[in-house]
């Protein structure tokens, strides 16, 4: 009898160490398939009738303009990133690098100025093509804190957990919306508010707040539910699919969930409306059966729609950063996506103050008054441009072009120049926001510059 209990309780033993071993195989391909064939997932809120139904109506009243035919502007958007850490070297893990951060910048504003380089790739049928649009929406890096000090780190706020007593990441969406944000949260009428962190889930990506969204009669107001108190406005991005280099992991190591977060925080739905051949209200995107998982292609090849009323081709707009593709083949917005951000950006709290806020001025860059004046044109330029400036006889002078970093990308000098009008060549040069200063006589001058 002993003997068979024996016999049994090894069997057991050895079958346990058999699932035990098992179990960390799954985990150890579970963990492979996170970087392999992970699929996307947003934590943003879903599709709401009531919240669309009132921005219907500011778009409406945002429509009346002009017959219907509004100009577009080109917008600037602050930003902050605030890099929720345990301690790690910067560069590690949570706490990831400022060049990290730069290369995610670079990636927003060539999506959101239609520059982006694997455009002309992805985006290859004629449909798609002509629905694709230029947002006129850049982005600069913070170089202030809220008391005016100048960023070690332009457009980063790193911040240790346990210096606010907090714990250590990775986080809950609940403790990221009830501490993190109303812990941190700089003034989000002058900046744009994003978070980096670690999720506990192991699987969110990303989140947006929602625009709030103005009433029929009364002044704008936050919406219960998607747009949301001022404390928690912003985004929130997993700190390994931030930009293109670092702790960004592959499929999403190419800067586009910040760019499919912001959709979001700007008033977009997820393409098909989250359900089947649903609406996202933008009508040159075509209904599709769901969300894209993976890549179809890479060349723009067809794939089916699954919906009677989209024809294939042009089939899924899977290039569309509101998509669920993988980020080598997201590409684009279209112009109907463009006029509703557009729209928010004209008339949202907390979103129509960022374009007239000055804490992307480098310390030293400001646009100033001095003893001498200078003229740029045309601006916005198309690479090239001109510098009329009063001289009277021969002068030595110097111009630098900055970037909104602070960062001198062309530096000319002239010797005892006496002409007017100064050539300066950005070609190659994204487009974006500069800063063109004038050095005359120990006195410096700066202006803005839009490169298109």
């Amino acid at each position: 009898m002993l003997g068979t209990i024996l016999v049994n309780l090894f069997i057991n033993v050895l079958i346990m160490r058999k699932i035990v071993f098992q179990l960390i195989l799954t985990l150890g391909v579970s963990y492979s398939a996170f970087s392999q064939n992970a699929q996307r997932h947003c934590a943003s809120t879903k599709f709401d009738s009531l919240y669309e139904q009132r921005f219907q109506k500011m778009l409406e009243r945002d429509n009346q303009f002009a017959n219907d035919k509004k100009p577009f502007y080109s917008f600037k958007i602050p930003v902050i990133f605030h890099i929720i850490h345990s301690g790690q070297n910067v560069g590690s893990s949570y706490n990831i690098s400022q060049a990290q951060i730069n290369s995610q910048l670079a990636i927003l504003n060539q999506d959101f100025r239609k520059t982006n380089s694997d455009f002309s790739s992805t985006v290859t049928q004629s449909a798609f093509l002509s629905a694709a649009a230029d947002c006129e929406i850049t982005f600069c890096a913070a170089m202030v804190d809220p008391a005016g000090n100048a960023l070690p780190e332009p457009g980063i706020d790193r911040i240790l957990a346990y210096s606010k007593e907090w714990s250590n990441p990775p986080y809950s969406f609940n403790y990221i919306e009830s501490t993190i944000k109303p812990g941190s949260s700089w003034d989000p009428t002058k900046y744009f508010n994003v978070w980096v962190v670690g999720f506990s889930d192991g699987m969110t990506l990303g989140y947006a707040q929602f625009p709030p969204i103005p009433t029929t009669l009364t002044a704008v107001s936050d919406m219960v539910g998607n747009g949301g108190p001022a404390n928690t406005d912003g985004v929130v991005l997993n700190y390994n699919a931030v930009g293109n280099m670092g702790s960004a992991t592959y499929p999403f190591n190419k800067g586009r969930t910040a760019t499919h977060e912001i959709g979001h925080w700007l008033g977009l739905w997820h393409i098909n409306g989250d359900s089947g051949c649903g609406n996202d209200f933008c009508s040159d995107t075509p209904a599709q059966s769901s969300l894209t998982t993976g890549c179809p292609s890479t060349t723009g090849g067809v794939s089916s729609s699954g919906c009677s009323a989209s024809p294939n081709p042009p089939g899924k707009n899977y290039q569309n950063f509101m998509d669920y593709s993988d980020d080598r083949c997201m590409s684009m917005f279209t112009a109907k996506q463009k006029e509703r951000m557009q729209a928010v950006l004209s008339n949202c709290v907390r979103r129509n103050t960022l374009n007239y806020s000055a804490v992307c001025n480098a310390v030293g860059i400001e646009e100033n008054e001095a003893s001498f004046n200078f003229d740029i044109f045309p601006n916005p330029a198309h690479g090239q441009f001109l510098i009329d400036i009063d001289l009277i006889g021969h002068q030595d002078l110097t111009v630098s072009v900055l970037n909104t970093l602070g960062q001198t990308i062309k530096e000319i000098k002239y010797f005892q120049s006496n002409t007017g009008s100064l050539k300066v060549d950005l070609s190659g040069k994204p487009a974006g926001i500069y800063f063109v200063s004038v050095k005359l006589n120990g006195v410096s001058k700066t202006k803005r510059l839009v490169v298109e």
